[in-house]
């Protein structure tokens, strides 16, 4: 009985997000958000707390998400990621640190493993085109990363060709821009990109790796660029899913703001997003390459696992890849061709 309450527990936390200034506060066992959208958040509940905006924060707030065990995600103003405060290692030993050293240490190696996360990256993304009838599959064969870089940038461009055969023009992506974002495509892929960034951070954290050392992205892109790396592989499934769910939905220029010579998401184009990708992440599905069934959110977790025994066992890791997550409604609204507004 014990070990089930425990499982009930666990299975209860979640993610909170923070849009609005705020001010942090602690006491022993709950974290106060002052503002306008004042809370109350008991800390058993708190996987992670993503702050959207400006807040300022007090040394016990630190404290109790050390004591906890719960990463703080920061962004910029737009949504952008920047960071994230990590509790100190629930695994605490420097083994599987200098395992990671290690793997990126022997170029053999560390090619093996970039090319096993492009591979799962590609057989996501083939599974989200799957439904309307678009079977693309990619070899990656380079025995470098920088050659495995230019592959899967060729791959990419002609990945978003396809999708931009289903999206409306509105919502085409046609080139990715990102600094700033120039389509409102970009608006969403960036935005939804960053919240799984700060998700894959924190479950590498709570593998027990180091998110700063990194197999594909190099240390010099982001401060957390193993996030980076893991990510590609759920991308598919959260980031362009979001996408296209949200280009079925119907929804247009209410949910993006031009800023300059940018485009952004405003806060209900925000809040949205964030719907997605909860809902994607509690959605059952199935893992197509171990035929098994669980939440989204568990395969995400199970990345970082996969690597993590990869690295002690010194096999090529087997990231999972999981089934096209998008509704039955919205591969019907974009087979035909049109959008349905309500």
């Amino acid at each position: 009985m014990q070990g089930m309450h425990k499982q009930r527990l666990v299975l209860a936390m979640k993610d909170y997000y923070v849009f609005q200034e705020c001010k942090l506060d602690a006491d022993e066992k709950v974290l106060r958000v002052t503002g306008k959208a004042a809370r109350r958040l008991p800390v058993e509940e708190i996987a992670g707390l993503h702050l959207l905006s400006g807040f300022t924060l007090t040394s016990g707030v630190l404290e109790l998400a050390a004591k906890h065990n719960i990463p703080l995600h920061f962004y910029s103003y737009y949504g952008t990621y920047r960071g994230t405060f990590f509790p100190p290692p629930i695994e605490p030993t420097g083994s599987i640190i200098i395992s990671q050293i290690n793997s990126i240490m022997d170029e053999k190696n560390k090619v093996l493993i970039a090319r096993s996360i492009l591979r799962a990256a590609n057989d996501a993304a083939s599974k989200l085109l799957e439904p309307f009838g678009m079977n693309y599959t990619m070899d990656l064969q380079s025995n470098t990363v920088e050659d495995l870089l230019l592959e899967e940038a060729r791959f990419r461009k002609e990945y978003y060709a396809l999708l931009d055969t289903v999206l409306p023009p509105f919502w085409s992506i046609i080139k990715r821009e990102r600094r700033p974002p120039r389509r409102p495509a970009d608006a969403i892929l960036s935005y939804a990109n960053g919240i799984l960034y700060a998700k894959t951070a924190g479950w590498i954290h709570r593998a027990g790796l180091d998110p700063r050392i990194s197999y594909l992205h190099g240390q010099k892109r982001a401060s957390n660029p193993l996030a980076l790396d893991l990510s590609e592989i759920m991308k598919p499934s959260i980031s362009e899913a979001i996408l296209l769910e949200i280009a079925a939905s119907g929804t247009e220029r209410g949910i993006i703001t031009e800023v300059g010579n940018g485009v952004y998401l405003n806060e209900k184009g925000r809040k949205m997003v964030i719907r997605f990708v909860e809902g994607i992440l509690s959605r059952s599905v199935r893992c197509v390459n171990c035929g098994r069934t669980d939440t989204a959110q568990t395969w995400g977790m199970t990345i970082p696992r996969k690597l993590h025994r990869a690295l002690v066992t010194g096999k090529e890791p087997e990231f999972p890849v999981i089934e096209c997550t998008l509704s039955s409604r919205t591969i019907q609204i974009l087979k035909r061709g049109r959008i349905y507004v309500p």
